[in-house]
């Protein structure tokens, strides 16, 4: 199942991957998404390419006709950004099925009003290879990931409003 979720800021490329990137942000972000477990495993930068690895375990219930497969929902998610391009490949390994399940995307940061604004997309593809309940869990996922990014939308506009004001 393929994805597209786009947003916008008031904040020009730079200083949107200043937010995002930082420790700080990431870890009101991830407590706004109510994550039970957020940990960097990895992290480093050497000007070209951004890499980090992340674990993390959503604090969302599983559905009831899921329970008696699903027993974790955690995940690592792997960010390849490359700077040159503003596009971060993004993979999520999950602890279960992880011969049964695919997902990657590309999360795209573009410069919008001649670079005073950003617009941010992340898209790709969820795929489930489990007969009968694969679509289900597909289209689950979709709404979890749908309300995340809108959620982590929110913080995000919070933080630029922080970055403009005079006290900040």
């Amino acid at each position: 199942m393929n994805f597209s979720f786009v947003h916008e800021f008031d904040i020009d490329p730079a200083g949107y991957w200043k937010i995002f990137l930082s420790p700080e942000f990431n870890k009101e972000m991830f407590a706004d998404l109510n994550m039970k477990e957020y940990k960097v495993l990895e992290q480093e930068d050497d000007g070209k390419h951004f890499h980090r690895v992340q674990k993390c375990e959503p604090s969302t219930p599983i559905p009831g006709f899921l329970q008696s497969v699903v027993k974790s929902t955690g995940y690592t998610e792997i960010d390849e950004l490359d700077w040159a391009t503003n596009i971060m490949r993004i993979k999520i390994e999950t602890q279960m099925f992880k011969d049964k399940f695919r997902m990657e995307g590309d999360y795209i940061v573009t410069p919008l009003d001649g670079g005073k604004r950003t617009r941010r997309e992340f898209k790709g593809e969820v795929k489930v290879a489990i007969p009968l309940i694969g679509g289900k869990i597909e289209k689950f996922m979709m709404e979890q990931l749908r309300d995340s990014y809108d959620k982590a939308a929110k913080t995000t506009r919070r933080w630029v409003e922080k970055q403009k004001s005079p006290s900040a």
